[in-house]
């Protein structure tokens, strides 16, 4: 009895080039209907789509069209950038060594770390002061302030009132109204800010 000829791959069951920028739909179909206790049935019934057609995503052995994969999304929840991961098109992660990150003196004592990010629309800063150091006058920009305390302790003045930030705290505010920073210990302290503007 003569084998069969060893059949050709599918387009879509071949190995997918992660410079496409996206993982495999079926891969992510599998893992959030596992995560949510769903059926391919129920899965197919919520979006339209049919049985034998989810389960052939799954193995990898069809492509799927846009609309179809919008209609596939939204039964979890997402739409179709957030169902693929990603909020950039991109496949792999942006890495800012720290040597490559502007460093500067803030005040006498304050080294800032920047790291800008003008695509997404925010910075990262990481503020380090020194026992007894502080910023020398308010602060008051456009956007919002996330501040993480990492290490040690500083007084944050917002708006005319202290407010004592520990290590692993966290506070977030309107940077409209005047702020600074202080460290009144005899510790180091260091803080991590998101800054949603541009100010550095």
């Amino acid at each position: 009895m003569n084998n069969p000829p060893p059949s050709k791959p599918s387009p879509g069951s071949a190995a997918r080039d992660p410079e496409l920028g996206f993982p495999r739909p079926g891969e992510v179909l599998r893992r959030l209907r596992t995560h949510k206790d769903m059926s391919l049935r129920q899965v197919a019934a919520e979006c339209g789509l049919s049985v034998s057609f989810l389960a052939a995503l799954e193995r990898g052995e069809t492509d799927i069209a846009l609309e179809r994969l919008g209609r596939l999304a939204k039964v979890f929840g997402h739409d179709v950038g957030s169902f693929l991961g990603f909020s950039r098109g991109r496949s792999t992660p942006s890495v800012f060594p720290a040597k490559d990150q502007e460093s500067f003196d803030r005040a006498p004592g304050v080294r800032y770390r920047v790291q800008r990010l003008p695509e997404l629309g925010y910075q990262v800063l990481t503020a380090d002061f020194e026992p007894h150091s502080g910023l020398l006058e308010e602060l008051q920009h456009e956007g919002s302030d996330l501040i993480v305390m990492t290490e040690g302790t500083v007084i944050a003045r917002y708006n005319g009132s202290d407010h004592e930030l520990r290590t692993g705290d966290c506070a977030q505010w309107s940077a409209g109204y005047p702020h600074s920073f202080r460290n009144d210990t005899d510790e180091p302290a260091r803080f991590v800010a998101v800054l949603f503007s541009s100010l550095y």
